[in-house]
């Protein structure tokens, strides 16, 4: 089956991003946990420039596992920095985390959406950590233009698909609570204005639940450009990333429609955040479990 373990185990146990030794500690964690098959990130310049440098490392530590790298998230807010010497910096960081990813053999590669250039008066979303159930309090400055921005945004982005494309990547975003891109319609405005074929979705179920959404309604407009799946559950006011069944999302919705759109991708078990750190195998057990009897009972490949 089609199930892998996502980057927020590593996260969860070990910090963000993982000193390099404790990535390969949680390679060893996804295979004694049953897994076949793994996510990794590259969290800035520094994270990336020590997984480049003992890149080797990583590929034999896998290969001895017999794990498969099936999805690279490049982490680098510059790349929708407004400064354009930034931003070019920020192109080269994914282009070299594109090359990376490619050589560890994955086939999708990911980023965020990042926040706008606004001023928060509370934490700011996923800096410095991963956590969740937080609330978050704004300023917008008078000379912000949306509309400057967004047009910006989707620039890059076009360039990003390309460069993964380049590589022979698949390239997905990641709607997140808190986001420029947060919800399925931000996804599918993007996805509309950018109309590049190699540019699709990653479907965060716990992330999409916290916003409100009906999963099965985003599943039904998102359609084949659901390219992977994020499994975690949580009560729809808060974006915990909970095992299925200690939340409310709609799974018999979600399996329903993505067999209706004929996704063939991977389900990443995404459990993780301060609120499951002391059961957090726990959690990933149950989950994967719930999902390997799912993907049986829907016939998924």
């Amino acid at each position: 089956m089609r199930i892998n373990l996502a980057w927020l185990y590593a996260i969860t146990k070990y910090g963000y991003p993982p000193p390099f030794d404790d990535i390969l500690r949680a390679f060893r964690d996804a295979k004694r946990l049953g897994f076949e098959a793994v996510e990794l990130e590259a969290v800035g310049a520094r994270n990336l420039d020590e997984l480049c440098e003992r890149k080797r490392m990583v590929s034999e530590e896998l290969d001895a596992l017999g794990l498969r790298m099936v999805n690279f998230a490049g982490i680098f807010r510059e790349v929708f920095a407004m400064d354009g010497t930034v931003r070019r910096r920020g192109m080269e960081l994914f282009e070299r985390s594109a090359a990376l990813a490619a050589e560890l053999g994955s086939s999708t590669i990911q980023t965020d959406s990042f926040t706008p250039p606004i001023r928060f008066r509370s934490d700011v979303p996923y800096e410095g950590t991963v956590s969740f159930g937080r609330t978050f309090a704004v300023e917008v400055d008078p000379t912000f233009s949306w509309d400057s921005f967004w047009a910006r945004l989707i620039g890059s982005l076009k360039q990003l698909a390309s460069i993964a494309e380049g590589h022979g990547l698949r390239f997905v975003i990641e709607p997140r609570v808190g986001e420029t891109i947060s919800n399925s319609e931000g996804i599918l405005r993007a996805l509309e204005a950018i109309g590049s074929p190699n540019f699709g979705v990653v479907l965060d179920c716990g992330h999409l639940h916290a916003q409100k959404e009906l999963l099965p309604l985003s599943i039904e407009k998102l359609g084949g450009r659901i390219w992977y799946v994020h499994v975690s559950d949580n009560d729809g006011r808060d974006n915990y990333h909970l095992a299925p069944g200690r939340g409310t999302i709609d799974w018999r919705g979600v399996f329903a429609g993505l067999n209706k759109h004929g996704y063939s991708g991977y389900f990443a078990v995404d459990v993780g955040g301060q609120e499951v750190s002391q059961r957090l195998d726990e959690e990933v057990l149950m989950t994967r479990k719930f999902l390997e009897e799912n993907l049986a009972k829907y016939a998924f490949a």
